[in-house]
């Protein structure tokens, strides 16, 4: 992969990133309500699931995906179930400081990326559509599929981290006026982002 070709596939997926979606909503929520820290591992799930997917493009998403069947929409229902559970307990709960029991584990919040990601239409169209244009995947060499994957992490963690920070500052904002009142614009954006995944059409 040449260097122009990387930053010319750098600036296409920032732009494909940052585009809303219920992996920017999810990031969004994340953040607001639990901090720069817990929406890292929120991130790190979402490259998680973006890896899956690069793997799948370069050794043939279409022959992996009727492999698997139905079972990407299971994924997806149970991601959307997870969302509404973590948006449902911040609608309940009363107190603006919660103890650290009550919050999501690092593994929860990693599969709450994971899961969004995993189950994005967005992101089956760029490695669908948009990834087999833009590169031969058929003749990928090891060495390019690595700096791919490099990239992607790159930009994923820059674009949904910036995403995050603002989110947070804007929760530390809210949170000296009204805890109540910014647990219930995360849960609602929780919740929202998990029905979508739970009731949208294959």
């Amino acid at each position: 992969m040449t260097v122009q070709m990387s930053i010319a596939f750098v600036l296409a997926m920032s732009l494909f990133v940052a585009s809303p979606g219920p992996g920017v909503l999810g990031v969004v929520a994340e953040s607001m309500r639990n901090g720069l820290r817990s929406s890292a591992y929120f991130i790190l799930g979402m490259i998680a699931g973006d890896m899956v997917y690069l793997v799948f493009a370069i050794f043939g998403l279409a022959a992996v995906a009727s492999v698997m069947g139905e079972a990407f929409m299971y994924i997806r229902v149970a991601g959307g179930i997870y969302l509404l559970y973590l948006g449902i307990r911040l609608l309940l709960s009363k107190e603006e400081k919660r103890a650290k029991a009550d919050l999501p584990t690092g593994k929860g919040r990693f599969l709450g990326g994971f899961f969004i990601t995993i189950t994005n239409p967005k992101v089956v169209i760029f490695y669908c559509g948009f990834l087999p244009n833009f590169m031969d995947l058929t003749k990928l060499s090891f060495s390019d599929a690595l700096i791919t994957a490099v990239l992607v992490s790159f930009v994923i963690s820059c674009v949904m981290g910036s995403y995050a920070y603002a989110a947070h500052k804007t929760g530390r904002f809210l949170s000296g006026k009204s805890g109540r009142k910014l647990n219930r614009a995360a849960g609602a954006a929780l919740i929202g982002t998990g029905s979508f995944l739970i009731f949208k059409r294959p």
